[in-house]
């Protein structure tokens, strides 16, 4: 899984990618929670690998989440959105 280190309040961090429907303006961030490892720096481009975990039970809906085995720092791509 690629994507940049989002940080929350709680510790928690997820691996996010914005994506897009039509253009920038309508940009929607898919985010993985990811567990077991510290988290890299704040927007930092990372490839993790792992085991699919229980989702996260949140008031806004589940969120995936990912017990992570390995992190790799990686360069952003040309194109960061899907």
């Amino acid at each position: 899984l690629t994507g940049f280190v989002t940080p929350a309040k709680n510790g928690t961090w997820y691996v996010t990618r914005i994506g897009l429907t039509c253009c920038v303006a309508d940009g929607t961030a898919f985010m993985v929670e990811a567990r077991g490892q510290i988290a890299p720096p704040k927007n930092q481009w990372i490839t993790v690998t792992g085991q699919w975990a229980e989702p996260s039970k949140r008031i806004d809906g589940d969120v995936a989440a990912l017990t992570v085995e390995t992190i790799k720092t990686v360069t952003a791509p040309a194109n960061p959105y899907e």
